[in-house]
């Protein structure tokens, strides 16, 4: 390893160990890497890993350590020394809030929805952004997206040289509830609106892109969208009419007795 390449490695260490709710622990695959982890909604999520030299270098310098007060430990910043600018580098990086970077642009719903049609209105409203967007994380959370960045874990595991596990045992809890509510929800759109539905709430296709791809004529593809996310806010319970119908009682109207029963 270059100097350049653990210098960077050290920063990236830094960096992830100033976030919240972000540790190391020791490689799962037992091959002498640091798994770096983040914890999002309870959920531990894997963060990419760092060579063991990295880890002890940072040990030696007094910026990082393992906790024993936790089976296996884990590894997190410690107090460092005035002065060091990888302690203040990370430090700054703690203070700072936390909010993850998201172009506009690449969100077909949310281009939609900021963006105003005829009568100044959104051109899809908030319940049919929501549902988009419910649809569009479950498909994220089950793994079904392809991976942009290199599977680090199929190097140490050949049996699993794909992106993602090949066994239902292997996969998280998370993951397989999420492949089950989009398969609920694609049952429920059909063949034809679930396929839209995945190319623009999951691979986020422009709806120009849509239309070329299916032939279809030009402004369709929005129309049928539409229709599609109609079908998901209701599947989902998202629609404010349907809330208002629901019932709230399983008594009939004459089931509750009188506080004073008359008398004869």
């Amino acid at each position: 390893m270059t100097v350049e390449i653990a210098s960077n490695e050290a920063g990236r260490l830094l960096k992830h160990l100033a976030g919240p709710g972000c540790y190391g622990l020791d490689s799962p695959l037992g091959c002498g890497r640091i798994a770096l982890f983040r914890t999002v909604n309870g959920t531990s999520l894997g963060a990419g890993y760092v060579s063991a030299e990295t880890v002890q270098s940072l040990q030696a310098e007094g910026l990082v350590s393992w906790s024993k007060d936790t089976k296996p430990a884990r590894l997190g910043l410690v107090p460092s020394a005035p002065g060091s600018s990888a302690a203040k580098k990370a430090q700054s990086g703690a203070d700072a809030p936390s909010t993850p970077a998201m172009d506009n642009r690449e969100s077909p719903l949310l281009w939609l929805y900021r963006r105003a049609g005829k009568g100044g209105r959104p051109q899809i409203s908030s319940d049919e952004f929501a549902a988009g967007e419910r649809f569009r994380a479950d498909i994220t959370l089950a793994g079904m997206l392809p991976r942009t960045t290199m599977n680090w874990d199929a190097a140490f595991a050949p049996e699993q040289a794909g992106a993602g596990p090949r066994d239902i045992a292997g996969s998280s809890d998370t993951a397989v509830a999420a492949r089950q509510r989009v398969r609920l929800a694609c049952a429920r759109l059909g063949p034809e609106l679930s396929g839209l539905a995945i190319d623009i709430c999951g691979f986020l296709k422009g709806l120009d892109l849509v239309e070329k791809e299916r032939r279809w004529p030009p402004r369709s593809a929005k129309v049928v969208l539409r229709v599609a996310l109609g079908a998901l806010v209701t599947h989902y319970g998202l629609d404010r009419a349907a809330r208002r119908r629901r019932t709230r009682s399983w008594q009939a109207s004459d089931a509750r007795p009188s506080e004073f029963p008359a008398t004869g």
